[in-house]
């Protein structure tokens, strides 16, 4: 009997040693996150191009929240926040005792009259180790919280803990923008998630007034060939430094063998000089390819159908003619491939960053960089040859 029990005992304790601190099913109520860790997801064209919702986005980021454990942290920065998903994907990880610190904008008519319920029902469900904070921003006029963005302290994955986890995209939380072009970026990287963060509590900490004393920054990994941009873009109480687009496509240094590709949303006349300078490549020998909406400034509309007279390839989805097939294009990103500072290079700019005035000087707002990152490149390549067959404007 003595011999058996100790046999029982010492089966036991090899069991428990062989069960480390990363094993995925040690916190309850949690679900391993399967997917990959560094990842693109787009919403599905066939889909949005005919008025379908494509989900892709919010139920990766439902699955990344479902996978945060007991006392790991999750912040979470909104502007549009409604969708029913994430908000049941925050009371589960609230059971489970998972840090919720959640940022929602209300600076705006459209969030002030969007996101109220929302907000109520989170604070129903927050425990004290938790927070939601509300940012009324006053950077200026019309100045929002435009970001999207939710940072995980870890998650559990089939393979154990993921640290640092990264989800940036240009996708509302709301069933609404799943029937919109959108992107979405995942990453696991360290000093990005501690810039993240950063940024996320300096924002809080002028949530309610005193973002106009915002303090611009970015943050740089050159070794993973990342940076990231902080908006708004302001010092000392002010508008700071140049605007950041145009910096960036300072940087092609032999534009006749350089390709710039464009999706953008949101294209105010403030934002001119992004034309001026696509204008002013083209005359250099530069392939520039541009896709936008008919919701941009006419201002805007006009300089690009000049952009197309001298040889750039322009797309305008419909969204204003009630007899033509409407596609709504959210996705904000610029692909550039070609000489940048003397040397061959690939960039990907992704977020949140429309081409308005108030993205550059007022916003909050991120801009993701990527550079000679190849599969994230091919995979908006592809995306974006995807994007040129939808049916644009037809005149």
């Amino acid at each position: 009997m003595f011999k058996t029990k100790l046999a029982f005992l010492l089966l036991l304790f090899a069991f428990s040693a062989c069960k480390t601190e990363d094993d995925p099913v040690k916190s309850e109520g949690v679900t391993p996150y399967s997917a990959s860790l560094n990842d693109l997801i787009f919403t599905k064209l066939d889909q949005v191009g005919s008025g379908i919702t494509s989900p892709v986005i919010m139920d990766r980021l439902v699955s990344m929240i479902d996978a945060a454990p007991e006392q790991s942290s999750l912040h979470l920065s909104i502007f549009g926040f409604t969708h029913s998903g994430v908000i049941s994907a925050l009371k589960r990880a609230s059971e489970r005792n998972v840090n919720l610190h959640i940022m929602v904008d209300m600076s705006r008519e459209e969030t002030q009259a969007e996101n109220p319920p929302t907000v109520n029902e989170i604070r129903g469900f927050l425990k004290p180790n938790s927070e939601i904070v509300i940012v009324t921003s006053d950077a200026g006029g019309s100045s929002i919280n435009h970001n999207k963005f939710v940072i995980f302290s870890e998650l559990n994955t089939p393979d154990g803990k993921a640290e640092n986890m990264v989800f940036q995209t240009s996708h509302n939380f709301t069933e609404a923008d799943s029937k919109k072009i959108q992107e979405a970026t995942v990453l696991s990287n360290k000093g990005l998630y501690q810039a993240y963060l950063s940024y996320w509590n300096d924002m809080k900490a002028k949530a309610a007034s005193g973002m106009k004393n915002f303090e611009y920054r970015e943050f740089e990994d050159p070794s993973a060939g990342i940076t990231a941009y902080f908006f708004p873009k302001r010092k000392d109480g002010k508008n700071y430094g140049t605007d950041t687009v145009i910096d960036i496509l300072n940087q092609i240094t032999e534009p006749s063998t350089a390709l710039i590709r464009v999706g953008m949303s949101d294209w105010s006349a403030a934002r001119m000089n992004v034309v001026d300078k696509l204008e002013s490549l083209i005359d250099q020998g530069a392939t520039v390819e541009v896709i936008a909406k008919s919701t941009a400034a006419p201002e805007i509309q006009v300089a690009l159908n000049d952009l197309k007279k001298k040889g750039a390839y322009i797309k305008i989805y419909n969204l204003t003619l009630s007899n033509q097939l409407k596609i709504n294009n959210h996705s904000k990103f610029m692909l550039i491939k070609g000489k940048v500072k003397g040397e061959q290079a690939t960039l990907v700019l992704t977020g949140t960053h429309n081409y308005t005035g108030n993205a550059v000087y007022y916003n909050n707002e991120v801009i993701l960089l990527f550079k000679n990152n190849k599969p994230f490149f091919d995979s908006f390549m592809t995306y974006y040859n995807e994007m040129k067959k939808l049916p644009g404007i037809v005149k």
